[in-house]
């Protein structure tokens, strides 16, 4: 297995609580619960990116929602569709994230909330495809996370004990 190098995450409902029919301007931007120290764990061993679907909202909006939220500075790259042009599920987007992040795609993963977009979006990109499942979320026929965790929490655990991070 390639040696992981840079992590992505979806912002809403992953990094971010995430308000329907807002835009990231109108939200509260509460951080998911463990996300901040997830964050900061990861940062030692890991490039750090968010690539996010978006209407209303681009790169700038997406920058400053993760500086309320006081992830800003554990962000490496992000990449929004408004703003690039594609969204998740296509692998362009995930391209871009690696472009971005300065590290070869074939060495990242993605987490996020949503089969169709984060998870299926990963997995096209030929990438693993870690799904955050919230209670209630039912699984997509035709989607098979790499790996399905219920707490961010249980991501750097996962990261080490499936890639080696040895050089």
């Amino acid at each position: 297995m390639p040696r992981i190098q840079g992590v992505f995450f979806d912002a809403g409902n992953t990094l971010v609580v995430e308000e329907p029919g807002k835009h990231l301007w109108e939200m509260a931007i509460t951080p998911i619960d463990g996300a901040i120290d997830v964050l900061r764990a990861l940062k030692a061993h890991y490039r750090l990116g968010v690539i996010s679907n978006t209407v209303g909202s681009g790169d700038a909006e997406l920058e400053e929602a993760l500086e309320k939220a006081g992830m800003r500075p554990l962000i490496d790259a992000l990449v929004t569709s408004r703003d690039f042009g594609k969204a998740k599920p296509d692998p362009a987007i995930y391209v871009e994230g690696a472009r971005r992040l300065g590290v070869p795609l074939a060495a990242t993963v993605m987490v996020g909330d949503r089969l169709d977009t984060d998870v299926a979006g990963a997995l096209n990109a030929g990438i693993p495809g870690v799904w955050l499942k919230h209670p209630g979320a039912v699984a997509l026929a035709g989607i098979s996370p790499t790996q399905v965790i219920t707490r961010l929490a249980e991501l750097p655990a996962w990261l080490e004990a499936t890639y080696t991070q040895n050089p």
